[in-house]
């Protein structure tokens, strides 16, 4: 599923992200697969699941640009 970074705070490590139907997922830093930095207003792909403390978004995966 595709979404944006409303929220990334680097001292806590946790954030949020909102889908394209408007619905906010929670994150950390360690549902990152990959060693880029995230950053408020990223475009990401992820993966969407439930918890207990509700949706939240795992395998985030940043979208870069292509700068070709």
């Amino acid at each position: 599923m595709k979404g944006t970074v409303l929220q990334f705070d680097k001292n806590t490590g946790s954030g949020l992200i909102e889908d394209h139907r408007g619905a906010e997922f929670s994150f950390s830093r360690d549902q990152v697969a990959s060693n880029e930095d995230i950053q408020t207003g990223d475009q990401v792909n992820f993966r969407p699941k439930g918890s207990k403390k509700g949706p939240v978004a795992a395998q985030i995966v940043p979208i870069r640009a292509s700068t070709t």
